[in-house]
């Protein structure tokens, strides 16, 4: 059968009227393929073991029930036609079906009727799976959309106890100094906390909270630069394969994280061909759409249509326990939806995997970044406002033993009467911009209006975007990612004072 072709099952217990069925269809100018069942047995193997475009069914037939051939088909495909063609059943027989979910009702003397009905039926039923995968990609963006929201906000929340951890395990480790028996396990905990912190960074990826970096890449030399990475980590008896179309137009997108994507891919490929495969990188430009797109591939084990369907929501994995953070394609979710761009997934049972990744081409040339070196001194007047406990008390003792002057207060609030009522005066603000009552943002721009060229410092454990209030960290605000190393809270403060 030829893909223009359209597969009709004639539910009838006569051969002639089969026959004719198919006649009509034909002379009407429809390539139809004829298959005939008139017994259960026989619809269900033909539903199951063929394709079937739509199904013309008798009603009176000595073997099965019209309504149960209904009933099978609604089961099998809620959106494919179902048309009666009978000589002899009644209005309201035939109303009963059309209430059940028949599609139309066609007389055997009025076959004319029949191929505009099954035209207007085929067109329909396309038009009803289209806004069903609407509706179901709707529904998928809105959940991990619902995800993305949660994840942002436990990694908000882990940060701040990272950043304590991190900062205390700093002061251990400066402290105790190399010869110290306890030397090795200061050090431990600062490690742990910096993959704890990794772990988190993933998390706001995928909520799309992680202030990115982008850059003008081109993508055919991000795959080129990540070939001998990717080989070694697919092994020598997984064959890495790289198809790369000429003239792809440059990108915009953090690099780091789009290196990530692509890793994460390869590993979750590597996984999926467990003694050996083939991984192929493809870009190209969609005509259509003028996007860049990359395609990952593997011919491993694949997915069911149940995993798959779940594959970009965080923590899931099928890798076991302590085997996988399932992450990866949560992350890579983030990422690309970040930068504009979209990414499916495409898998079947035994069959491989293919991950596409699009993304529109770059119109504006990124940002250039600064790097701030290490104060070899440091001294001021600066007031932190953190509504954490631990972090605002790590924070200033980091300072305090830097050579900073440091005032401390617990919300903005108490910030503002240390300033009008206590007549504080300081040299830079350090401030979280999430906080109970008043966001950092709007503290600044209060304490802005009677000095406004003071230097303010962000700090955040999850986001560069809007703060509650609609007031929004400007796009050049510096701003401390949580938890930070002792080194990054210095260098950020030195670079924003005079």
């Amino acid at each position: 059968m030829t893909t223009d072709e359209i597969a009709v099952l004639v539910v009838d217990d006569n051969d002639d009227d089969a026959v004719l069925i198919g006649h009509s269809l034909t002379r009407a100018g429809l390539p139809v393929r004829v298959t005939r069942a008139e017994t259960t047995e026989e619809v269900t193997a033909a539903l199951t073991g063929l394709k079937v475009d739509v199904v013309i069914c008798d009603y009176n037939l000595p073997g099965v029930r019209a309504e149960d051939v209904l009933a099978q088909v609604g089961a099998h495909d809620a959106d494919l036609p179902f048309v009666l063609v009978s000589g002899q059943v009644g209005e309201e027989t035939a109303a009963d079906l059309m209430r059940a979910g028949a599609r139309d009702f066609v007389l055997k003397d009025r076959l004319t009727r029949l191929a505009p009905a099954v035209q207007r039926e085929l067109h329909e039923a396309a038009e009803r799976r289209r806004h069903r995968r609407i509706e179901q990609q709707l529904r998928q963006a809105e959940r991990l959309d619902s995800l993305g929201q949660l994840a942002g906000g436990i990694a908000h929340d882990f940060n701040n106890i990272l950043a304590v951890i991190s900062g205390y395990a700093a002061m251990l480790t400066e402290e105790l100094g190399p010869g110290h028996e306890l030397h090795a396990d200061a050090v431990a905990i600062e490690q742990a906390a910096a993959r704890g912190s990794g772990l988190t960074r993933q998390l706001l990826i995928f909520s799309g909270l992680e202030p990115s970096r982008p850059e003008l890449l081109d993508l055919n030399a991000v795959a080129t630069d990540m070939q001998r990475v990717l080989s070694r980590t697919l092994g020598d008896d997984v064959e890495l394969t790289m198809m790369l179309s000429l003239s792809v137009p440059r990108i915009l997108i953090d690099r780091s994280k789009l290196e990530q994507v692509i890793m994460n891919a390869a590993m979750n490929a590597r996984a999926a061909m467990p003694s050996c495969g083939r991984l192929t990188l493809r870009t190209e430009v969609v005509r259509e759409s003028g996007q860049v797109c990359l395609s990952i591939t593997d011919n491993g084990c694949g997915m069911s249509p149940e995993v798959a369907a779940r594959a970009f929501e965080p923590f899931f994995t099928t890798k076991g326990r302590g085997r996988g953070t399932g992450l990866g394609l949560a992350t890579a979710y983030g990422v690309i939806a970040e930068a504009n761009g979209t990414i499916t997934l495409d898998s079947h049972e035994g069959a491989g995997t293919t991950l596409r990744i699009c993304l529109p081409p770059a119109e504006v040339a990124a940002p250039a970044s600064t790097l701030v070196k290490r104060p070899a001194a440091a001294s001021g007047r600066v007031l932190v406002v953190e509504d954490e406990d631990g972090v605002r008390d790590i924070v200033c003792r980091i300072l305090r033993r830097a050579g900073y002057e440091v005032h401390a207060a617990a919300d903005p609030a108490e910030a503002l009467r240390l300033v009008r009522e206590q007549h504080l005066t300081m040299d830079a603000l350090l401030t979280d911009i999430i906080m109970p009552g008043m966001s950092g943002t709007q503290l600044a721009a209060e304490l802005r209006r009677t000095r406004p060229d003071l230097p303010v410092l962000f700090m955040s454990g999850y986001t560069s975007g809007p703060a509650p209030g609609g007031q929004a960290l400007p796009p050049d605000a510096p701003l401390l990612h949580k938890p930070f190393q002792t080194e990054n809270l210095l260098n950020a403060l030195h670079a924003v004072l005079p």
